[in-house]
């Protein structure tokens, strides 16, 4: 598929679903309770952004933090999918950056508002089919002006995507274009010891690199 510099992927998804704490690094790195099934939460529809697009700090005490993550793109709808035919529902997977201010989202007691703040689930720059992606030997690399802060394998993740797709769907039915984050390994502000907090500001760029499938890079002003 064609890579995509000013638009995003998917223009209208009826749902942006969100995995979270699916790496144990990132589980032990946050100190956040777990369950032996994955955890779910979802982001709004203005969410959704573009490669090489800009998002706006509104307010840095929001403590704005960054997670890289593969995502699926659903390709086929359906409901209580098993998961030997999970990829057969899968158009296919991209580059995505789970933005988070962290102040809201913990200010109660679901994550909702501090996940989907405008611009808040860039995607890019292109869809690469499941049958045209090495899940086993991919890595994901996020820097933030240049500097590696996240780095791990694929193949780390608790629930995979066919898991993932399995589980989803006992649930909600799961619809073409629907997008999937898998997410974050370790290495987000909010894991380091806070005397070393260093927030997203005005003029830092992330880039997140999934070998395979490229770059998605935006800028913060």
């Amino acid at each position: 598929m064609k890579e995509s510099t000013n638009r995003t992927l998917i223009s209208n998804p009826k749902s942006i679903i969100c995995i979270g704490l699916n790496y144990a690094d990132h589980i032990a790195e946050t100190s956040l309770a777990t369950h032996d099934f994955p955890e779910i939460f979802m982001k709004t529809s203005n969410a959704l952004a573009s490669n090489h697009g800009t998002i706006t700090i509104e307010d840095e005490s929001f403590h704005y933090d960054y997670e890289g993550e593969l995502v699926i793109i659903i390709g086929k709808s359906g409901k209580n999918i098993p998961r030997e035919k999970a990829m057969n529902h899968i158009l296919g997977y991209t580059v995505g950056n789970d933005v988070s201010a962290r102040t809201l989202q913990f200010r109660g007691s679901q994550w909702i508002l501090g996940k989907s703040l405008d611009n808040f689930a860039p995607i890019g720059p292109t869809i690469i089919p499941p049958h045209a992606f090495d899940f086993e030997s991919a890595t994901i690399t996020t820097t933030v002006n240049g500097e590696v802060r996240q780095q791990a394998k694929l193949q780390q993740m608790i629930f995979k995507p066919d898991a993932i797709i399995e589980f989803v769907s006992q649930y909600i039915t799961l619809q073409e274009g629907d997008i999937i984050f898998t997410g974050t390994p370790s290495g987000v502000v909010l894991g380091k010891n806070e005397s070393k907090y260093s927030w997203l500001k005005p003029g830092d760029t992330v880039a997140i690199t999934i070998s395979g499938i490229g770059t998605l890079e935006n800028k913060f002003i």
